[in-house]
């Protein structure tokens, strides 16, 4: 037994030898080589991508938690930060005034440790408006802070000037242009004080009964912070939250959540790719055995022998083409993420062979669900074969190695994507592509081959002859059309789905965001301030808004109701932010119930949203008390909103129906996009009305647009890899009927047929090959990219017939031009030359 292990073992090795003359093992090689390389080569890019990205985002929560409290760390937990090896400090927020010359400022105080902050940059400025800035990483000096401009334009000081903080004296050392971890919400709308923690106590400002938000900012490595998790989480109290960047940020979690979907994506198309690469040079890898196990089987070879042959075969194949992919791949995502590197101004987490193992598994399982099912079946070959060719192998049970390849393919799917639901929406794709496919293709074949006899003599004989051999060949060029179809599916979809991802982001940050709020306005003023924003060409759309506390949920008081006060948390710790408008906003989508029409006005009912309704376990026909200024009002919900909040506009987590609220007094707030021409207006709007409160999330603005560019280019290099891969796997699938093809070549040469014919019949062919693929690929992609920008990335569809017109045209082209160019070497020799070549 070992002898015979050996043996075939040996034997194995001296035909991978002999196989480059065949070619038929090179093509395999080579398919896989491709096909593990891509594979590795996105499945690496995508965690480092992934990793780079989570960083970058650190940046906006300046660390990589937040610890949010209702207190000062305590020293137990404390201790448990401390014992896992994780960077951590305090931050402390609070309201304050600043008064200078009997000018009083309203401020928000942030107090922060050293260290501060542990990821991201601070922006200062050192003299006046204009002048140049600069960017530190380490908090203020005690006894100084950084303020922000709004606070000395009130309190007309100035940079080296003393500020007056509660008991303190502080110099302004720097005006704060840019703070890292600037809150989005209307609880952070007061200008900013920085100042250091140990300054705090000489403030007199945090005693008994003082309203503070208490943070512990945390940083490290990814291994410590999912310690972090495990140890503080069960720790965390009511009101008390561990939060990543972007679940602190709702902006950033959209943009993180879209690109990490795209990344996946492109795993998954590798991987298909790469399915229908090995599937294509699987297929005639084993037909080039045939004539091999027909021989063995002649000189007396057991079927147990012949198996362990080819076993051995796909291993050396296997081994010496998994082994230079991960190489290629290695090498691959080394260059990409130089690129990367620079571009995001970071330093990507380093690169790991263990990433490479989803490659690995890519080259072993697709070669054990393709190609060994395919020699497998080969082994049936009959010894007679030996004597007669056209005894081909047996086609029984083909629908197992199909299966087979199948499972394979979804198996590795969901191994490098991790998302069973992307998985199972771009696997169930191929599946009825694939089906879709063979079934147009072979009517299109029946209608051209319908079509040949009617054409007669006009077409010429090159395209005689193209119409001809589709008609020959109708099973294979059928399949060849749901190969190259499948691959261009791929792509097609890739390459629009990219551009409604970058699209989507450019409209979320468009160019006129939102960059500021303007609130507490009066009833009296909004039309005045109204008339001033109109003046000086800005736009902006004015919201009410009355400030109730939620002390009641369908009838259950919260105060009386323990478990329901914990269930509510937040939403009853602050007052929160009510309002109505008539007509519902683009950025925000009815998920339960309807919107109010005309007979709802004056009637107490309310639409809010999506999270407000999962934090208290409500839904359509449950109703919620408000107390404002002391007076319960009771409404039931009509209708459940999901609310876009990347688009930066005023929103508002509860509306109710027009009219409910007219009795209490209001406030307006408005968002608009003030260009920096137009600076000067809102200073002139403040003076005039004192009042008024403005809220910059310029900084806010330019940190995510940043992101967002950063997350773009690394969407664009990762897809331009998967693209390359798409391309050589359109090429492997002409190249594997190469044979095929170089053999009808060299007899209709023999027959007389000119070169210039063969060059026609050729192109014609490829070119309606081509063709059809093309425009069955377009339809099936275009159907899948609606439903994946729709359902998937949540994004508005454009049609874009333009590119669908250059995808189809250089689709086409690239599979003529390839067949033509698999054809050079037999036009360029004698026929008995090729029929010699075609047959050894």
């Amino acid at each position: 037994m070992r002898t015979d292990r050996t043996s075939a073992m040996r034997l194995a090795w001296r035909q991978i030898g002999r196989s480059r003359r065949d070619g038929s093992a090179w093509i395999l090689l080579i398919a896989l080589v491709v096909a593990v390389a891509a594979v590795g080569a996105v499945s690496q890019m995508t965690d480092r991508v992934r990793a780079g990205m989570e960083r970058q985002g650190a940046a906006t929560l300046a660390a990589d938690l937040e610890l949010e409290l209702r207190a000062p760390l305590d020293d137990k937990r404390a201790a448990i930060l401390d014992e896992i090896g994780v960077a951590h400090h305090g931050v402390t927020v609070f309201p304050s005034v600043v008064s200078h010359d009997d000018e009083i400022t309203l401020v928000s105080v942030k107090a922060v440790q050293q260290g501060y902050p542990l990821r991201g940059e601070v922006t200062l400025r050192r003299g006046d408006p204009g002048s140049p800035t600069e960017t530190v990483t380490q908090p203020p000096e005690p006894g100084t802070a950084w303020v922000a401009q709004r606070i000395l334009d009130a309190q007309q000081l100035a940079v080296g000037d003393t500020l007056a903080l509660g008991d303190a004296k502080l110099k302004i050392a720097a005006v704060l242009v840019i703070e890292p971890d600037r809150g989005q919400g209307f609880a952070n709308i007061a200008p900013r004080v920085l100042i250091r923690s140990a300054d705090v106590a000489a403030t007199g400002l945090l005693g008994p009964g003082s309203r503070a938000n208490y943070d512990e900012r945390i940083a490290g490595d990814p291994a410590a912070l999912e310690q972090v998790r495990e140890r503080l989480e069960p720790t965390l109290q009511p009101g008390e939250k561990l939060r990543t960047p972007a679940e602190s940020n709702r902006a950033l979690a959209r943009a993180l959540d879209r690109a990490d979907v795209f990344l996946d994506l492109a795993a998954l198309v590798a991987v298909v790719l790469a399915g229908v690469a090995i599937a294509l040079t699987a297929r005639q890898h084993a037909s080039s055995r045939l004539d091999e196990i027909a021989l063995l089987k002649t000189l007396g070879a057991a079927r147990g022998l012949i198996a362990r042959l080819l076993a051995w075969q796909l291993v050396f194949v296997g081994a010496i083409g998994i082994g230079l992919g991960l190489l290629v791949a290695w090498l691959a995502q080394l260059g990409i993420s130089q690129l990367i590197a620079r571009a995001f101004e970071i330093q990507l987490p380093a690169a790991s062979w263990f990433a490479l193992w989803p490659a690995a598994a890519t080259g072993a399982v697709l070669l054990a669900g393709f190609a060994w099912p395919a020699l497998a079946q080969a082994r049936a070959t009959p010894p007679a074969r030996v004597l007669a060719r056209s005894l081909a192998e047996q086609r029984g049970r083909m629908w197992l190695i199909y299966a087979a390849a199948l499972a394979s393919v979804a198996l590795l799917a969901a191994a490098a994507t991790r998302d069973i639901t992307l998985t199972a929406w771009v696997v169930g794709a191929t599946l009825g592509g694939t089906a879709v496919l063979w079934l147009v293709a072979l009517a299109l074949l029946a209608g051209i081959d319908w079509l040949r006899p009617r054409i007669g003599n006009r077409g010429g004989p090159g395209l005689r002859l193209a119409l001809s051999a589709l008609a020959r060949r109708r099973q294979a060029s059928a399949l060849q059309i749901v190969a190259f179809g499948i691959g261009l599916t791929m792509l097609f979809m890739l390459v629009i789905v990219r551009g409604d991802l970058l699209a989507g982001w450019q409209a979320d940050i468009a160019a006129d965001a939102p960059n500021r709020f303007l609130i507490n306005i009066t009833r009296e003023q909004q039309p005045a301030v109204a008339e001033r924003l109109q003046e000086a060409g800005l736009d902006a759309d004015f919201y009410p808004l009355v400030r109730g506390r939620l002390t009641a949920v369908d009838g259950t008081a919260i105060e009386d109701d323990a478990a329901l006060a914990e269930q509510a948390g937040e939403l009853t710790r602050r007052e929160l932010n009510l309002s109505w408008i008539d007509n519902l906003k683009n950025d925000n989508r009815i998920v339960a119930g309807q919107w109010f029409d005309a007979d709802d006005t004056g009637k107490p009912r309310m639409s809010i949203d999506t999270s407000v309704a999962e934090r208290l376990d409500v839904g359509v026909g449950d109703s919620l008390t408000f107390d404002i200024t002391g007076t319960p009002v009771t409404a039931t919900i009509e209708s459940i909103r999901e609310i876009d909040w990347s688009s930066l506009q005023a929103n508002f987590y509860v509306l109710f129906a027009p009219g409910v609220l007219d009795e209490f007094s209001a406030t307006y707030i408005t968002s608009l996009y003030v260009p920096d021409s137009a600076h000067g207006v809102i200073g002139a709007l403040v003076r005039e009305f004192s009042n008024i409160s403005v809220i910059d999330i310029a900084a806010i603005l330019d940190q995510l647009t940043t992101l967002i560019d950063r997350l773009s280019l690394a969407i664009e290099l990762v897809f331009g890899f998967t693209l390359a891969a798409g391309l050589v796997v359109l090429l492997a699938a002409m190249q594997a009927s190469r044979a095929e093809r170089l053999r009808e070549a060299a007899l209709l040469r023999a027959l007389g047929a000119r070169s210039s014919w063969l060059r026609q019949a050729t192109f014609g062919e490829c070119l309606l090959i081509g063709l059809c693929a093309s425009l069955l690929a377009a339809a099936i992609a275009q159907v899948t990219a609606i439903v994946l920008a729709v359902w998937v990335f949540d994004l508005g569809y454009a049609w874009r017939w333009p590119l669908w017109l250059i995808a189809i045209t250089s689709a086409t082209a690239v599979i003529a031009l390839s067949g033509l160019a698999s054809l050079r070497d037999v036009l360029r020799q004698p026929a008995w030359t090729s029929l010699r070549a075609s047959d050894a």
